[in-house]
């Protein structure tokens, strides 16, 4: 039946959690979860419109699509009467006595699409779907969309719900969320373009993170870096974005606003990763940042070279298979092991092993306990899991990730990643293990030394990078122009390198330094606190450099983040409202207003961590433009374990040391 008064407003917006309570103790992820499968799939299987016995068509775009898998996966639908999952940019097969469910995002192109589903024409004999449908938009569906499909009358007179979603980004993992923004232009976007109202890359960028703070209930306090005009200018944007939905979602509700309890406003610290170019070129040894730098991962899902002794004759070379493995939070072992340094990582794995081959009576490989305390090689684990049918699961997932695991020790053995990390840690901290300053005359002749042996034009394009950030441009033309002679870059690798003055990196220092020949250690230079704090951070010695972002992290965690460096769009409540269990300072709501044994030890070793506090705060929710990348992600999750504060981040993409470098190419 025809809907008369389909007009503006038959359009709604979910609202995320019904009440405070369901959604204060949920991850990201698990929030996100709840919200497609209540508010879309359960909401359309259980309405009046389709029968108890009816089965759903899900119709997605390639947008979607990569949200639902990040979050719920294919088989959660399947319980819930959806009978196929179909792209909507291609040719689809009838299912007329079936309702159907679109889920896409806002844009022109698939809103084209629906349409084209419903009006007549030769090609096609009737409607592809029956009677009811189900629109749902991953975010806010602007005038010229919606009248787009008001213009559809067929479309209109079937349409039994139209709602925005609010679910236009990605999760990472239970804290952490993207919008998978890997365009070769959005560097370009981000830092050629002129800063305008009308720029569609930062409205696009904004619209998706209020998306991201509707989901959570999060009305926050916007934060951005004084001397950054693109974060400021994104914070304004943001700031207008949010108010409009505020004001336009009567039923919505956020932490803080004076009627839920126990929950506090957030803060939305706005970054930009031009402020950092040293973090994601650094070599990072922890689980996680060494299988996305050093081995093929694509989305999260990764193949390795699964050794089965099984199938190997004794004496002979071990018989291996290739495997996939998805390493999301679906994955307890990767969740517990991700941000330990691969050394540990390896250890961890070698002495759980060894417990449940220990702990089974009878087993041959019971004798394997005389090696204790030491790692098992990939062919005793092959022979343990063999051996151990009764604990083929848990072995099984030992087993995948010991062999991740070497696979990354065989890459960082293979490209000598030992000795080039030193060098790459006295480059950024200014200090050596020991703690010595060296002069830089001296680095640069490591460096040209490194040059030498590396033979992966990307590898010398990566340490004479560092180099150049890391002091800040090196004193000299004549020195820029003998590290490049000694380099000797690809072209598209010389133009990523000379790319990073547009991201305010000079390759030789301005004239105003006042450090011309000394080292200098990018911590210090960043104005952030001094490198004996950093060099307590790891018991490792190639881990002493710490990322810019968790010194950021830590200051504002115990309300200590400078008001003057880091303004705020509207004015913030006292530093102990925003700390207090009981904050007082609700702003007002816009509805009321207008609208291994080679890893060596650092020589002296402390302490960083200390224990996990409890809580009333609110999220600190912070958002990097330009990419986030995996030491830092890492970083976050320590310092909200330390400080207890719920920390979620967000970014444009998560980067490898790769992305970045080719992020820079196509500056062009």
């Amino acid at each position: 039946m025809p809907n008369p008064k389909f007009n503006n407003s038959s359009r709604t917006s979910s609202n995320a959690s019904s009440s405070s309570t369901s959604s204060r103790h949920q991850s990201l992820r698990e929030i996100v979860q709840k919200h497609l499968l209540q508010d879309v799939i359960q909401s359309s299987e259980s309405s009046p419109h389709r029968s108890p016995s009816q089965w759903m068509v899900l119709v997605v775009d390639p947008e979607s699509l990569r949200v639902i898998s990040s979050s719920i996966g294919m088989y959660n639908l399947m319980e819930h009467h959806v009978s196929i999952v179909e792209n909507l940019q291609k040719k689809r097969a009838p299912f007329r006595d079936q309702v159907v469910l679109y889920l896409v995002e806002p844009k022109e192109e698939s809103v084209k699409l629906i349409v084209d589903d419903w009006t007549p024409s030769k090609d096609r004999k009737g409607p592809l779907y029956g009677n009811a449908v189900f629109l749902y938009f991953l975010g806010r569906l602007d005038d010229k969309l919606f009248g787009m499909i008001k213009g559809c009358k067929e479309l209109v007179k079937r349409v039994k719900v139209l709602k925005e979603v609010n679910l236009d980004f990605l999760t990472k993992d239970a804290q952490a969320f993207h919008f998978d923004m890997k365009n070769p232009s959005i560097y370009s976007g981000l830092y050629l373009s002129k800063l305008s109202a009308g720029n569609s890359l930062h409205n696009a960028m904004m619209a998706k993170l209020v998306t991201a703070c509707a989901t959570l209930n999060e009305y926050p306090h916007v934060r951005y870096p004084a001397k950054n005009a693109l974060c400021k200018h994104l914070a304004f944007i943001f700031h207008q974005k949010m108010n409009e939905f505020v004001g336009s979602n009567s039923e919505w509700w956020y932490k803080g606003d004076g009627l839920h309890p126990n929950s506090e406003r957030a803060t939305l610290l706005i970054l930009d990763r031009k402020d950092d170019c040293l973090s994601p070129l650094m070599h990072e040894f922890t689980y996680e940042a060494m299988v996305n730098d050093l081995l093929p991962i694509t989305d999260d899902r990764i193949t390795y070279d699964s050794v089965n002794a099984g199938t190997a004759k004794e004496g002979s070379a071990e018989a291996t298979t290739k495997m996939d493995a998805l390493l999301n939070d679906n994955d307890e072992v990767w969740v517990e092991l991700r941000g330990k340094h691969i050394a540990d990582v390896i250890q961890t794995l070698s002495t759980k092993i060894r417990e449940i081959v220990n702990s089974s009576s009878g087993s041959a490989l019971a004798s394997s306990a005389k090696t204790n305390g030491k790692a098992l090689s990939v062919n005793q684990m092959a022979k343990a899991l063999k051996a151990l049918p009764e604990y083929r699961e848990i072995m099984s997932k030992l087993s995948q990730h010991m062999q991740i695991a070497h696979q990354c020790m065989d890459a960082f053995n293979a490209q000598g990643l030992l000795e080039l990390s030193e060098l790459e840690q006295t480059l950024a901290t200014g200090k050596t293990e020991e703690g010595r300053t060296p002069k830089l005359k001296q680095l640069l002749g490591e460096t040209v030394e490194e040059f030498r042996r590396q033979t992966v034009s990307s590898m010398r394009l990566r340490l004479l990078a560092i180099v150049i950030v890391s002091q800040r441009g090196l004193s000299s033309e004549s020195d820029l122009q003998k590290l490049l002679g000694e380099a000797n870059l690809s072209e598209d690798d010389l133009t990523a390198l000379r790319n990073l003055e547009k991201l305010g990196c000079p390759l030789v220092q301005r004239k105003e330094a006042d450090s011309k020949g000394k080292l200098i250690g990018y911590l210090k230079s960043k104005g952030v606190n001094s490198f004996g704090q950093a060099e307590s951070e790891s018991e490792y010695s190639t881990s002493r450099y710490v990322c810019l972002l968790k010194a950021i992290m830590e200051e504002a965690t115990s309300g200590k983040l400078s008001v003057d460096e880091y303004p705020s769009v509207m004015p913030l409540p006292d530093a102990e409202a925003m700390l207090g269990p009981s904050s007082s300072a609700a702003a007002k709501s816009v509805r009321k207003a207008s609208s291994t044994s080679k890893w060596q030890t650092q020589s002296s070793s402390g302490s960083a961590t200390g224990k996990k506090k409890s809580s009333h705060r609110g999220r600190q929710i912070v958002f990097m433009a330009g990419g986030m990348c995996y030491s830092e992600l890492r970083s976050a999750r320590e310092v909200m374990s330390t400080s207890g504060t719920e920390i979620i981040v967000g970014s444009t993409r998560f980067i490898s040391p790769k992305d970045f470098l080719l992020d820079l190419t196509s500056l062009g």
